[in-house]
């Protein structure tokens, strides 16, 4: 279902509207008899006594359940870049554990390593199928990591960013999608003072078999549409000196020999997980189906310090993480 514009707009508001709700339930009191029916009266000072409690509560809790300040690393020479489909938090066995992809995140030296930035698919913001819990803020409060959401389908599903690196910049652009809706997202993050890295995240149209007449190559086609759309709204040019410090990364929906892994490769993109055996890489793994790649990071002008694939999950996709160094020279 669909929030309409009106209850979004009250996201963050959660103690002002409580004392608009006191107030406006105060209100009726004063209209029908035209007077307070308890002045001169003590219970009025319970009255009063019982509301000012009500806002003192109000504001207590507020403050107790506020939001962690999040230190950004600074000065950073080296981090670490992750790519990571939640799968609306539901397993392959669709069992619902977000603290359990928190715990995956952790264990992949999240919160340790200081300079972190992950790229999330298919983040829940507010389904009921997801019991109505906005992911990416969750998970951002949880590892004390600031965070950027961007909506692909009806502000209640779409892409998100987690960092700890300072984010400078943020937008996106929905892809042309003949299934579900899809688009990109890009964050720009600030290491340190000498460096700027912009980074891709998207979520390219999934292969399925389908009993319509959409076949197989048709849906490929769609995938190839969406990149040429990134590459020409966005990237605009091939891996260069001029391009910057760059990351495109996300879930592909391909396997690597396939021509769109290609066009990547041949774009000058290097891909940190080239050469690791597929029981390595892989990053859909399912009880019963084929073991497949279909998550990626592509790097422009940021060597590699190695990659890996961590084993256990919470989602029904498998967390992918590259160390990636700031050349300065990339940018003299």
């Amino acid at each position: 279902s669909e929030i309409p514009p009106l209850l979004r707009g009250f996201r963050g508001l959660g103690l002002a509207l409580l004392l608009l709700a006191v107030f406006l339930a105060a209100l009726p009191m004063t209209q029908t008899p035209r007077r307070i029916p308890w002045v001169g009266d003590t219970r009025a000072r319970w009255s009063l006594l019982l509301m000012a409690l009500v806002v003192v509560a109000g504001v207590g809790t507020a403050f107790a359940v506020r939001p962690p300040v999040i230190v950004a690393a600074a000065g950073v020479e080296q981090m670490r870049i992750a790519t990571y489909n939640l799968h609306s938090g539901y397993d392959e066995f669709y069992n619902y554990d977000l603290d359990a992809i928190a715990r995956t995140i952790q264990e992949s030296g999240a919160v340790e390593s200081g300079a972190y930035v992950i790229l999330l698919q298919e983040v829940d913001a507010g389904r009921i199928s997801s019991f109505g819990v906005d992911q990416s803020l969750w998970l951002a409060r949880r590892l004390g990591m600031d965070r950027r959401f961007y909506p692909t389908n009806e502000g209640l599903q779409g892409l998100a960013v987690l960092s700890n690196v300072p984010i400078a910049y943020d937008d996106g652009r929905l892809l042309a999608s003949v299934g579900e809706q899809t688009g990109v997202q890009r964050v720009q993050v600030l290491p340190n003072p000498n460096a700027v890295v912009t980074i891709y995240n998207t979520w390219l149209s999934p292969l399925l078999e389908l009993s319509s007449n959409v076949t197989i190559a048709d849906q490929e086609q769609d995938q190839q549409q969406q990149l040429n759309e990134i590459f020409a709204v966005y990237v605009r040019q091939q891996c260069s000196a001029a391009l910057g410090r760059t990351v495109i990364g996300g879930t592909i929906h391909n396997v690597p020999d396939s021509p769109l892994v290609e066009q990547m490769k041949n774009a000058g993109f290097s891909d940190p997980f080239a050469g690791l055996p597929l029981e390595l890489s892989a990053t859909f793994v399912r009880a019963g189906l084929p073991t497949a790649r279909f998550d990626y990071l592509w790097t422009c002008n940021l060597p590699s310090l190695g990659a890996i694939v961590l084993p256990d999950s919470g989602s029904d996709h498998r967390l992918a993480v590259a160390g990636i160094v700031l050349n300065r020279q990339a940018e003299s």
